[in-house]
């Protein structure tokens, strides 16, 4: 009853009533037991002696305890008594829903105020409206406590499917969700573990917060991770909450140490969690099939590499340079991560149907039949369905397919034009024609860098789009691409005897 309406207003009622002293007595949870909760207010008896106060509160006890709870008896109130020491007192019942809830009674209460029996009556609704307040607050709370934490609980779902959203690997996924338990849970420290392979041992994989017990790795039943990992039940202490993440077995664990504010771990807070490991496997079980396909792709690239380089030995295998060139012009265009990963893999692949083009033709001193360069032209098809077959593979087709097209139409196998050209065809076609200048082939000499810069500038919007040909341009004034180009120019074999670390991972 500590509300501002009961501070402002109790005192009030007490100097009338001659500042008796007030008991509070509520039911227990068994609903007959009477529990005194407070005292306020003043009596020369009571504050006598020490015993006094056991005196009047065994008096109480025993005068509640025979007092009827019935609903005929509740509605009686505010009844009159003399206590054990022939003291006035006052018994006014608490009532919500028609049910008795406790009683606030005035001990010791003056006589001598004419109109007391109306002060009494207006002192029963000012009780009464506290009653109401203190149980809507209570109930107000409940709700909150109740409806707040699943809240909190929906809004973290929705966080991790956001997380889930994009594709990415372990290594941006598991920070993301640590940071997302720690966030919600508003806590001290953050342990994200996942199983190894061969489910002996936890490894540790993000980690919010110093603390000096902390492992890098744990054998699946030790401690309380490895506990958790072992049983796949959850762990909540005071200080410590841990869960599994579970799919059809258990795949990791997530450990939350330290509220911030101090509070002891509750129900509530594994119940949240709970609903957030649950959501997070998926997410997990997505990075771990993403980078299963990551190594996969690149394990095909590489293959793809090796059996043009068998092929031809490497005559038809792009140096480094191609793809880093075709990476820095994607970035300057402003393509998105995702297509800067698939023109990158595009710069190592454009070449795969030539494996289907007889090596005569491939090496060829002369000047090309008619027929022979129709041999020639269809590789980018035989490319495409070879890439077809490889499903991680088929975001570069559209690339390898149409690198050979012309910004004015002319080109092959479609005859696109214009931005009808997918971006990355566009950006390969004149990265593929400048290092083929600045490479031997059998049927002419490798040309300056000037040459081959010039060549490019003189075909802007016939032969390649100009707004690939200016970031072309600008890619290649870079400090660092600009040095080794230089470098390049003084090498009699042009790119066929350069080598540079390629920008990126494939």
């Amino acid at each position: 009853m500590e509300s501002r309406h009961w501070i402002d207003g109790y005192p009030g009622f007490a100097s009338v009533f001659g500042k008796p002293v007030g008991w509070l007595y509520v039911l227990g949870e068994d609903g007959n037991k009477l529990i005194r909760l407070d005292r306020k207010g003043g009596c020369a008896f009571h504050a006598k002696a020490n015993g006094n106060h056991a005196k009047c509160v065994a008096y109480l006890e025993k005068h509640l305890a025979q007092t009827s709870p019935d609903l005929d008896s509740v509605q009686k109130t505010p009844r009159r008594y003399r206590c054990g020491c022939g003291h006035p007192g006052v018994m006014f019942s608490l009532r919500h829903l028609g049910r008795l809830k406790g009683y606030f009674i005035l001990c010791s209460i003056s006589e001598k105020e004419p109109d007391t029996e109306r002060y009494l009556s207006l002192f029963d609704c000012f009780l009464q409206s506290e009653v109401e307040l203190a149980y809507r607050r209570f109930e107000l709370q409940n709700f909150y406590e109740t409806v707040h934490p699943r809240a909190l609980a929906l809004s973290t779902i929705h966080s991790v499917h956001r997380v889930m959203a994009s594709s990415m690997g372990l290594k941006e996924l598991m920070p993301r969700i640590g940071r997302l338990c720690a966030q919600v849970l508003k806590v001290e420290q953050c342990d994200v573990y996942l199983l190894e392979p061969d489910r002996q041992f936890l490894t540790l994989r993000f980690s919010l917060g110093e603390r000096k017990a902390r492992k890098a790795r744990i054998k699946v039943g030790k401690g309380i991770e490895g506990a958790v990992a072992d049983t796949a039940e959850f762990h909540l202490s005071r200080t410590c909450i841990a869960v599994p993440f579970i799919e059809d077995d258990v795949v990791g664990i997530v450990a939350l140490r330290n509220k911030i504010d101090g509070t002891p771990f509750t129900t509530t807070d594994l119940e949240i969690l709970r609903t957030l490991s649950e959501q997070a496997v998926s997410a997990i079980k997505n990075a771990q099939l993403f980078e299963e396909t990551q190594r996969l792709t690149v394990e095909s690239i590489k293959t793809i590499n090796e059996l043009l380089d068998l092929s031809f030995s490497g005559d038809h295998v792009h140096s480094p340079l191609f793809g880093e060139i075709a990476f820095c012009i994607g970035h300057d265009l402003g393509l998105s991560k995702e297509e800067l990963t698939h023109l990158h893999r595009a710069t190592f692949l454009i070449d795969a149907g030539q494996m289907g083009t007889p090596e005569r033709i491939l090496h060829k001193s002369e000047r090309l039949t008619e027929l022979e360069y129709e041999e020639v032209k269809r590789h980018p098809s035989r490319g495409a369905a070879i890439l077809q077959q490889i499903s991680s593979l088929r975001p570069v087709i559209p690339i390898i397919l149409h690198h050979h097209e012309r910004f004015d139409g002319k080109g092959y196998p479609s005859k696109l034009a214009g931005e009808e050209i997918p971006i990355g065809g566009r950006i390969v076609a004149v990265v593929d024609s400048f290092t083929a200048m600045l490479s031997r082939r059998p049927y002419r000499k490798v040309r300056s860098m000037k040459e081959a810069v010039g060549e490019i500038k003189a075909n802007a919007g016939t032969q390649f789009d100009p707004k690939v040909v200016e970031s072309f341009l600008r890619v290649i004034a870079e400090p660092a691409l600009a040095a080794k180009l230089e470098d390049l120019e003084g090498n009699s074999k042009g790119l066929d005897g350069y080598s540079v670390k390629s920008k990126g991972d494939i």
